[in-house]
């Protein structure tokens, strides 16, 4: 088969739905598949940091949309959620080559815009879910990343695979010959994006108070996103004086820079539960680190993790309880504990399960 493949972002662009797309894609290639790709040549950290958003991802579907007319005739068109409505796109693009249409939802759109407040819950949120409900049901495939994005895509119609994301290869290697001990001080990290839909406050209130019990605990953002202006000023705010703020690591350095902390944290607000997963939390089961969740406690997520030993599952204000759990980790001085997933194996799962999807549709 002839798969063309629609994202915002390629390699060499380090954007994580880029490197996914390129790994999947070349295991097509091992497979006997011919691959092509549409991109919107947009730089994605740059991107992070640029106002006038909804014109730039106008600009970045308009431009696909042509690039994808111009391809050569293909069987499948793989699309992904970004820019926002790219599936729109892609089903005009399929409807052309007379292919089938699979979309690959890493983002909700447009729930977790309205979810977020970038646009209001009117007329246009309801006029995008028509027409996003129209091509779900006119693809092939829809496949989400867990359990709670199912749920929101059966609601217009439609019955999704469930295929989980994975570590980059690269990563897997580097994380399988990562050495770094945890630095002192006692160091919790937060690591990435901090992005619109990512609770940072129960982080900062719950530092405050462990520098109020002098508790020798130190918090570190490592990354970038639209929410760290807004983060750094609270935490200025509340006086924190052992709270540091780093840019983004490279992948290559990545795996060493957070097995450097005691505790990994991930974050997610209530309002985007199933209407995105964070790509971070990947990597991170794959590490001997204790794990320390801070969003809904309920979901597909919270509820995974919550059977693990080494992981902490919390909900957004409680601060006074991720102080006290951090506290006592720090005064039980256990052994790191194992990973929770063998990345390698669970790359191969979700490729596997992939090869599966896209055989049926022969």
């Amino acid at each position: 088969m002839r798969i063309l493949f629609l994202n915002q972002y390629f390699p060499p662009d380090p954007a994580p739905t880029g490197v996914l797309f390129r790994e999947l894609a070349d295991r097509l290639q091992e497979a006997g598949h011919t691959v092509d790709f549409v991109a919107a040549r947009q730089d994605y950290r740059q991107g992070q940091k640029k106002g006038g958003r909804m014109l730039r991802e106008a600009k970045a579907l308009g431009r696909m949309l042509l690039d994808g007319l111009r391809r050569p005739k293909a069987d499948v068109v793989i699309s992904g959620s970004s820019p926002p409505c790219l599936l729109l796109v892609a089903t005009l693009v399929a409807f052309w080559h007379r292919a089938k249409s699979v979309h690959w939802i890493m983002d909700l759109y447009p729930e977790i815009a309205v979810a977020l407040g970038e646009i209001r819950e009117g007329l246009l949120a309801k006029g995008i879910g028509k027409a996003m409900g129209w091509a779900y049901r006119r693809a092939a495939a829809v496949v989400v990343l867990d359990e709670d994005m199912a749920a929101c895509v059966r609601k217009y119609g439609v019955e999704p695979e469930i295929i989980g994301v994975w570590v980059f290869a690269p990563v897997i290697a580097q994380t399988q010959c990562a050495t770094a001990e945890p630095m002192f001080p006692w160091t919790w990290i937060y690591s990435g994006n901090l992005g619109r839909a990512h609770e940072w406050e129960t982080l900062l209130a719950a530092q405050a108070l462990l520098e109020k019990r002098s508790a020798g605990i130190r918090l570190l953002f490592q990354g970038g996103g639209p929410s760290r202006p807004t983060a750094e000023a609270r935490a200025a705010e509340l006086g924190l004086r052992h709270c540091e703020w780093k840019g983004y690591v490279d992948e290559a350095a990545l795996p060493d820079a957070l097995r450097a902390g005691k505790v990994l944290v991930v974050t997610q607000l209530p309002a985007a539960q199933g209407l995105l997963w964070p790509s971070k939390l990947g990597l991170i089961l794959s590490l001997p680190r204790p794990i320390l969740w801070i969003g809904p406690t309920n979901g597909a997520i919270g509820r995974k993790l919550s059977v693990l030993p080494q992981a902490g599952v919390f909900a957004p204000g409680d601060a006074e309880a991720v102080a006290d759990w951090l506290i006592a980790l720090k005064t039980r001085l256990e052994p790191a504990p194992k990973p929770a997933v063998d990345p390698a194996m669970h790359r191969e799962a979700m490729l596997v399960a992939w090869g599966r999807l896209l055989q049926r549709l022969r």
